[in-house]
């Protein structure tokens, strides 16, 4: 098992580059449980909140699906939108971002990521729960959520 994640650690690691994910002054994920010893769990920092970078993730995470042999068995990245980006979900906006919420559909299918969204944010933007995806999750506040789950053993990639 500990060489699959380290092997998993490695590919992220040539995956996705360093500035996508640097960890910044700003608040950070958190997860609702803890990391189990021996293993490692991602979150996915976004540093500009733009449309655009969440497409870059996920298309790298595509990359990574595309080279595997097998359907992978670890904890997905989870995936935490805070700002304006989490727009590109919108039901209202999918004609003009289907591309993006299509692979991040597929990718959550293949268990790479787990999309989560900020209530507070969703208020601001005046989204409802039901304008979403139904694999999108929702967690109260995106910053204290990536926070939290930093304090239980996740790790920015």
């Amino acid at each position: 098992m500990f060489r699959k994640w380290a092997c998993f650690s490695i590919l992220l690691s040539a995956l996705f580059s360093p500035w996508l994910f640097a960890e910044s002054s700003g608040s950070e994920p958190t997860i609702q449980y803890a990391v189990p010893e021996g293993e490692t769990a991602y979150v996915a920092k976004l540093n500009f909140h733009t449309t655009a970078e969440v497409e870059q993730m996920l298309k790298r995470a595509e990359i990574y699906i595309e080279n595997i042999e097998q359907y992978p068995d670890f904890e997905p990245i989870t995936v935490i939108l805070h700002g304006p980006e989490l727009r590109a979900f919108d039901r209202r906006n999918y004609k003009e971002y289907k591309d993006i919420v299509g692979l991040a559909a597929r990718l959550e299918a293949f268990n790479i990521i787990d999309v989560q969204v900020c209530e507070v944010q969703m208020m601001q933007d005046g989204i409802k729960r039901s304008d979403l995806p139904a694999f999108v999750e929702t967690v109260p506040y995106g910053p204290a959520e990536e926070k939290r789950l930093i304090k239980r053993g996740y790790q920015y990639f």
